[in-house]
């Protein structure tokens, strides 16, 4: 049942991080694919990538318990790629700190 918990925990995360798009403006672009999602920080309103905001977001989420990492070319990208024995409980929790960062961008 990997393949299928990988499936199920794209779909949480897609589904959690396209609602944190349409409220915060600084994420661009949603990618990836099955449990690897990444999501790229950019200035509001363009398309120029917004490195700043990545290690802001990234040493929030390190300071609450939520290892994440910066990628990309332009240092804009932060990459997901939890456990597949991760619970969804724990999932939405660090989905939670995520966004408590992003609220304070």
């Amino acid at each position: 049942g990997w393949l299928e918990r990988a499936l199920e925990i794209g779909e949480v995360l897609l589904s959690r991080l396209g609602e944190l798009k349409a409220q915060y403006p600084v994420i661009g672009e949603i990618r990836g694919k099955g449990a690897m999602i990444a999501i790229e920080l950019v200035e509001p309103g363009t398309k120029t990538p917004n490195a700043a905001a990545v290690e802001a977001l990234v040493k929030h989420c390190h300071q609450n318990g939520v290892l994440v990492l910066n990628a990309g070319t332009y240092a804009n990208v932060i990459r997901f790629l939890p456990p597949l024995v991760i619970s969804d409980e724990q999932l939405n929790d660090a989905l939670d700190v995520l966004e408590a960062g992003l609220a304070n961008l």
